[in-house]
């Protein structure tokens, strides 16, 4: 089957997503788009690598964790988190690549290299772009009218955060060795003379500026699933899932960055038919939505079934392709 799936993120919090680091200053990716009147505007893009780099982490735990959560050697390893390596001479066999895809839809679905086999995946994943103006040629024309409203501009912000040396903290200072003599004669004076102070050494704090997309900002991408199997569309289906456990994008998670909700669309591009797909919300599991969630719901049902007794029937060889041992 050949699908298409829409996606549509909102973000909750602040979203990083780093091009560049100048001194203590990050700043956003973006892309050159042309405009209708052949200008040229720079709008924040986040990568499709990224995108597909993050499913292919969540469906590998997900696959392991029901194979009982084996620990596999790092060859095995890299083939599920990072699509393996190539080496030796290069050559086609067909019989393993079948073998191969058939036992692990995720390196099917995603591709990856095994030895001298070179496995191309069925997954076009596009960046996301934000709903705005100045990214409308990015956009399906549904979403046009409303983008048309929104200037760039107004999506982006600069937050300054600082960095604290605790070990300056008075209140913490006794959970910590010190030197007695030092921290009783406190600063030291600067002479005029110094080029560096053991001040200067030991500054309390570190300022840093980060360009950040704000909160409530849609965000639009695709990923086309091309020749997949209902097996192969369960495995992404499975990562999305994973994705619902922490619906976060970008970097910084640990600030609170990057936190959003997402709804997807189906588009069956043989027939033309679409529908609702599956929806992400904040504090709730994946969810069905629509005029279509009650059939959506046993269809999703399925390919999550189809998975779970692919792993089931092909536990043992999966086990043995990766060269795992039980935990």
């Amino acid at each position: 089957m050949n699908i298409r799936l829409s996606f549509l993120y909102l973000t909750r919090s602040p979203l990083s997503h780093i091009a560049e680091t100048i001194s203590t200053s990050s700043f956003l990716v973006e892309h050159p788009i042309i405009q209708p009147d052949g200008s040229v505007e720079r709008v924040f893009s986040y990568s499709g690598n990224a995108v597909r780099g993050q499913w292919r982490d969540l469906s590998a735990v997900y696959l392991l964790e029901k194979l009982g959560s084996p620990q596999v050697p790092p060859d095995g390893f890299h083939l599920l988190f990072s699509g393996g390596a190539i080496g030796g001479e290069q050559q086609t066999d067909i019989a393993a690549a079948r073998k191969l895809r058939s036992a692990l839809p995720h390196l099917s679905l995603l591709g990856g290299g095994v030895g001298n086999q070179i496995l191309s995946g069925k997954l076009r994943v596009s960046c996301l772009y934000p709903v705005c103006a100045e990214a409308m040629p990015c956009l399906p024309d549904d979403l046009l009218a409303a983008a048309e409203r929104i200037r760039y501009k107004a999506l982006t912000f600069e937050q300054q955060f600082s960095r604290k040396d605790d070990s300056k903290d008075v209140k913490l200072i006794p959970y910590i060795i010190q030197d007695a003599e030092k921290l009783l004669a406190g600063p030291k004076a600067k002479k005029k003379t110094d080029s560096k102070s053991d001040d200067d050494e030991d500054k309390t704090q570190q300022r840093m500026l980060a360009e950040l997309v704000a909160p409530g900002v849609h965000l639009y991408g695709e990923c086309d699933c091309l020749g997949v199997s209902e097996v192969e569309l369960g495995c992404l289906v499975a990562a999305l899932h994973m994705f619902g456990r922490s619906p976060v994008l970008g970097g910084q998670g640990n600030k609170g960055h990057g936190r959003v909700t997402v709804d997807v669309r189906y588009t069956d591009l043989d027939s033309g038919e679409s529908g609702d797909f599956l929806s992400i919300k904040a504090g709730a599991p994946p969810l069905l939505a629509g005029k279509a969630e009650s059939a959506k719901a046993a269809y999703d049902q399925h390919l999550r079934a189809q998975y779970d007794q692919m792993l089931a029937a092909n536990g043992g060889e999966i086990k043995q392709l990766l060269g795992a041992a039980s935990s």
